[in-house]
């Protein structure tokens, strides 16, 4: 991270005085040290595309574009970045429209919307009668994070309906709403609920409800639009040639937007569900999103304190992508960076955010429920028992045949297509995600590429690990949360 030097500091420490508006000559230097730091991190994270801007709820304060498009043109405010799990905030702010058009319910199990899904669980009988879309919101339904079919290790695009389909293949790593797991699967399983009470397609539902009102013109989760859009970016992954690959996570990472539209998109955010002057929801559905739920996170919201007060985050990273959004209510502030290439680009939003907090004294927005009042932290719960061993985690009775288990596994990467060093990589016995389980005296235990664990047999040939991540050896096509794997040794 990039310091001010000197020279600089003492030019700012005048503007810091309360009452005072910052030099003339003070952001001129400031936006200087923006670009010096912009291009140590597009440098050290070899990003080719980047945008970013810094705002507050009615202004663009500093904004920058550099470098291409995967396209080989120059980036502009208005080029089309995947959002990855960004879009997970887009999809609880469609929740909470759906929820104020009298739609659903946030704490209704997800059963009445659902009524064919099932999901399985060795800690409880029917836990889809206990999962609500608060729970589905918050990380705490016990999902793994990748579903079986659509996911970040497998490119090959399946329908959004299948995708949907094999979430309920899943095994639950905890009983319902007693822990936080970050996963995919409850966002998709909300846009498929917003869906279907709607009566409309998701897309549709988002474009007429959030990005047209908003005036989000070139944001998107209908991937044929961003296909047909010409000023867009794919993702650099390091290994996988920059093609364009359809995403399946349709409620937890499919969105595409532009640096332009996602400064508005935070703007209404700053503006408490305004834009314009005219309410879109009410700011009470808004707080319920910032409100924690678990571990730091509220609905689609990550919630952390900085500088003496809250910040609202989310980030996003994936099919070689990279992108952050992050706003401080009491300081009228926030920033989005957007990258083709996956990289911190929060660390990066929060710096760029602290120097301009740091050098211009702030006016703090007046606004008592923003700045004072309200409290995300007030109603967050604490896990029952974090470190919790349930019955998943017995001693098993078939012991005289792990040996067929033991052995190591790759995770099977599909649909990628790969660059000619990787291939080559591959043809040279590189595994890139590897799971090995092996049998020390009278216990199995797993390592490699997810970490290391003792595991526990629940029926034959179905494991779990300490964390609750199911590895899955009865069939000819073995798992492991949720991935395909392929025994080589």
């Amino acid at each position: 991270m990039i310091r001010f030097f000197p020279v600089l500091i003492g030019l700012l420490i005048s503007s810091c005085i309360k009452g005072e508006e910052p030099e003339t000559n003070t952001i001129p230097a400031l936006h200087s040290e923006f670009q010096k730091e912009l291009n140590v991190f597009q440098k050290k994270s070899s990003v080719k595309g980047i945008a970013v801007a810094i705002f507050d709820s009615e202004e663009i304060i500093w904004e920058h574009v550099q470098g291409k498009s995967t396209y080989g043109f120059p980036v502009n405010d208005s080029t089309m970045f995947s959002l990855q799990s960004v879009s997970k905030n887009i999809t609880a702010l469609s929740v909470m429209i759906a929820l104020e058009e009298g739609l659903l319910d946030l704490d209704t199990p997800i059963s009445k919307y659902l009524s064919e899904f099932k999901v399985n669980s060795c800690f409880e009988e029917n836990p889809e009668s206990k999962i609500t879309l608060r729970i589905l919101l918050s990380h705490t339904a016990g999902f793994p994070h990748e579903a079986p079919v659509g996911n970040n290790y497998d490119y090959s695009f399946p329908s959004i309906e299948k995708h949907l389909e094999s979430i309920g293949e899943s095994w639950l790593k905890f009983p319902v709403g007693t822990k936080y797991s970050y996963s995919n699967l409850g966002f998709d399983l909300a846009a498929q609920i917003v869906e279907k009470v709607s009566g409309i397609p998701y897309d549709i539902f988002l474009k007429t409800r959030v990005f047209n009102l908003l005036g989000m013109n070139n944001s998107t989760v209908n991937d044929q639009v961003f296909v047909n859009t010409k000023n867009k970016t794919e993702g650099i992954d390091t290994w996988v040639k920059s093609n364009h690959y359809p995403i399946p996570l349709i409620g937890s990472g499919a969105a595409y937007s532009t640096l332009s539209d996602m400064v508005k998109y935070v703007q209404f955010h700053m503006n408490l569900g305004k834009i314009d002057g005219k309410r879109l929801i009410n700011q009470n559905s808004l707080h319920e999103m910032y409100s924690v739920e678990m571990n730091n996170y509220g609905l689609g919201t990550y919630v952390d304190s900085l500088l003496g007060t809250y910040y609202l985050n989310h980030n996003g990273g994936g099919f070689g992508y990279g992108c952050s959004m992050v706003w401080i209510p009491k300081y009228n502030i926030g920033c989005v960076v957007l990258a083709n290439k996956y990289a911190d680009c929060f660390s990066l939003a929060i710096s760029i955010i602290e120097k301009y907090i740091g050098a211009v004294k702030m006016n703090i927005k007046n606004d008592s429920l923003v700045a004072n009042e309200f409290n995300p932290f007030a109603q967050a719960k604490v896990p029952v028992n974090q470190n919790a061993i349930y019955q998943c985690t017995v001693d098993s009775v078939y012991k005289n045949d792990w040996s067929q288990y033991t052995g190591s596994y790759e995770v099977m990467l599909g649909g990628m297509d790969f660059k000619w060093y990787a291939k080559l990589a591959f043809a040279l016995g590189k595994k890139p995600v590897v799971i090995n389980v092996s049998r020390i005296d009278d216990s199995l235990f797993l390592s490699g590429s997810f970490g290391e664990s003792k595991l526990f047999e629940y029926q034959e040939g179905l494991f779990f690990t300490l964390g609750g991540a199911s590895l899955d050896l009865r069939s000819y096509q073995p798992t492991f949360a949720n991935l395909k794997l392929s025994k080589f040794k």
